[in-house]
């Protein structure tokens, strides 16, 4: 018989991936879908296609509602969001443990409902990995207390935790069509990437739709080997400047790059926290079990990434 296994924000960029990849397994794995609106035109287009996965409306502010979303479920994979609106309004009020409050929540109600495990997508704490000069990486301290407390609770609930590397996509976001001087110089059309990394910084990428997924199935399918460990999710370590060159490579569409702030958005906790990841890297803790490394399923690098986006263009 299958397990149950529960997916919070099955409709985001994470649960979703981890509901593609263990939906392979319909004899292993039986999907409950937990997102806040099951009528939203998000899971219209989910339920056609994938129209085995069980839908289940919860709020991770209602401990009650994931208490109903987690009965009879054997594992349940969780993702907070610090960048979710009321979580920043907490934060903005003062409350720094806003985002810690929901992944508390999640796993009372797990171990309430006898959940046996939570694979919980967690990230290192920034002012461990720096020795305490970087104090105020909110996201950062907030997924990582949560992960402790998932520690914590080891007699009543089994632990594991993935760390997701930068987002491939997290570039497509910024495109915008610029103009460059060709090799005559003639000045072409040409895409204009931003971010605000520099160009040659190399980190640990993923393509988070595919390959998230792939890590959690691989804890999923290896829970006696993974039990209390990080498992680093990522293909490969690449740069801004590597990820735009490979773009033109692939699709012969000239690209440039610029290190500069998100438009519109002025969170220095978010700064700080790409300030620690230039300074010190990503995957600090020396206990990391890399999936791409060890998984069945190949992980896709950055090359693989652009020929599956290859008609990727930013709008006119």
């Amino acid at each position: 018989m299958p397990e149950t296994v529960a997916v919070i924000g099955a409709t985001g960029a994470q649960g979703g991936s981890v509901v593609a990849s263990l939906y392979e397994s319909p004899d292993q794995y039986h999907i409950r879908g937990v997102t806040r609106n099951v009528s939203s035109d998000r899971v219209k287009e989910l339920r056609a296609q994938y129209p085995n996965v069980e839908w289940v409306a919860a709020d991770n502010y209602d401990p009650e509602s994931l208490r109903r979303a987690f009965k009879n479920v054997d594992i349940v994979f969780a993702n907070t969001n610090y960048l979710q609106p009321e979580v920043l309004a907490q934060v903005d009020a003062g409350d720094l443990d806003a985002e810690f409050k929901l992944g508390k929540n999640i796993v009372d109600a797990a171990i309430a409902e006898g959940v046996s495990h939570i694979i919980y997508s967690s990230l290192e704490s920034a002012a461990k990995g720096s020795n305490g000069k970087y104090t105020k990486v909110y996201e950062l301290e907030g997924k990582n207390k949560i992960e402790q407390y998932i520690r914590s609770q080891s007699d009543k609930v089994k632990g594991y935790y993935v760390y997701a590397g930068f987002y491939f996509q997290n570039l497509l976001g910024t495109a915008k069509w610029t103009t460059t001087a060709n090799s005559d110089g003639d000045e072409v059309p040409a895409v204009r990437f931003s971010y605000p990394l520099p160009r040659d910084t190399k980190l640990p990428y993923v393509d988070i739709e595919k390959d998230l997924g792939n890590a959690v199935r691989l804890i999923a399918d290896n829970r006696g080997d993974y039990e209390g460990k990080i498992v680093g999710a990522y293909s490969g370590l690449y740069s801004s400047g590597d990820i735009v060159d490979t773009f033109t490579r692939v699709t012969g569409v000239p690209a440039t790059y610029v290190n500069e702030k998100f438009e519109g958005f002025d969170r220095s906790e978010i700064y700080a926290m790409l300030d620690y990841f230039v300074e010190f890297g990503e995957f600090v803790e020396s206990d990391v079990v890399f999936a791409s490394k060890v998984s069945p399923r190949p992980f896709v690098d950055l090359g693989q990434f652009w020929q599956r986006y290859s008609d990727f263009r930013p709008p006119q």
